[in-house]
This record gives C-alpha cells, structure tokens and sequence, in this order.
C-alpha cells in the first residue's frame, strides 16, 4: 500500500495523547465527572467548627500541663528559647495554681 505524505492507513494506531478522530460520544458522561463546588462552604464550615471548639475550651492549656520556657545550656542553643520540663512545688506554691494543671 503506497503512503500518501501526512495520511496514515485505516489500521494505524494511534499514539500520544492526540485527539481521537471522527469519535461520537454519546455516553451520558455527566455521571462519570465529580464536581467539587462545595469546597469552599465546607472550608468555612470546618473552620467555624474549628473556632467553636477552641471558644469551648478557652481557659484550658492546649495539651498537656503548663510549661516553663527556658534557654538550653549550651553556646550552641542558648539563643534560642524552648519549652521546659515544668514548674518545681515552690514556683507553683507562689503562683497560687492548681497542682495538677501545673
């Protein structure tokens, strides 16, 4: 079979992602596609939900006791500041708090 330049026989193959030729699609493809325009309500919707938790347990400490915030020994890290193994029984005498939150 002779080959005109640019023109390809009936049994070729297609390859790459080009458009498939002459193809009518009549499938009901609406059914097939997930739309995604509620992302924005249910955004807002967990971050409300979010604040209203944090509002309903305002006064408590996020997790765990309190902790003190110390400088670490060494010339390495003493410039910055990380957070301590807690307070000793006479900090906590001073401070009039609870021993357990403490």
């Amino acid at each position: 079979q002779r080959r005109v330049r640019g023109s390809y026989p009936q049994a070729f193959t297609m390859k790459h992602n080009n458009m498939i030729a002459n193809e009518h699609f009549r499938k009901y493809w609406q059914r097939y596609v997930k739309t995604w325009f509620n992302q924005p309500a249910k955004k807002k919707a967990r971050r409300m939900a979010r604040q209203a938790k944090a509002a309903a347990v305002a006064p408590r400490p996020v997790a765990g006791s309190l902790r003190s915030l110390v400088h670490p020994p060494t010339v390495r890290y003493n410039t910055k500041v990380r957070i301590g193994r807690g307070f000793s029984l006479a900090e906590i005498k001073v401070t009039t708090l609870h021993t357990p939150k403490a």
